[in-house]
């Protein structure tokens, strides 16, 4: 279950905000990703989505529900993809006049090869996936 943590210079509702509009997510997601609401109403627990992402040449094609929803504190949710199931989630708190911004994920379920690999590459390249989320959505709310 590896996390990673940064300190935003945002309030922690704008940070919430902006996390909680998962169609942005787009914006500071690894790779080319597209992100659509498929169920009715306001985002919160039970919220699902389409996330069609780019990666290593092909699309992959997601199901995403929010599994927990907190306004300005927590959101986790869980993807579904063929290689398995996965769930990421992000904390904010209040720090130092802004927000630390902290992210995770954990695999729930991965089938076979994929399960055997990320077991040797997972450790290695998760911690630097989620810096490179955390660094990104800091550019973006503080506009640098």
């Amino acid at each position: 279950m590896p996390e990673k943590q940064i300190t935003i210079n945002a309030p922690a509702d704008k940070v919430f905000s902006y996390l909680a509009d998962f169609p942005r997510h787009s914006e500071w997601a690894q790779h080319q990703l597209k992100v659509e609401q498929t169920s009715q109403g306001l985002v919160g627990q039970g919220t699902t989505f389409k996330s069609v992402g780019h990666q290593f040449g092909r699309d992959n094609e997601d199901t995403v529900t929010i599994t927990e929803f907190v306004p300005n504190q927590k959101i986790a949710y869980e993807s579904m993809t063929k290689e398995g199931q996965f769930r990421h989630w992000v904390e904010i708190k209040a720090a130092d006049g802004g927000s630390a911004l902290t992210k995770g994920t954990q695999v729930l379920q991965m089938h076979f090869p994929l399960n055997v690999l990320f077991a040797v590459i997972g450790p290695v390249l998760l911690p630097g996936a989620l810096s490179g989320d955390l660094k990104r959505i800091k550019a973006k709310l503080e506009g640098s």
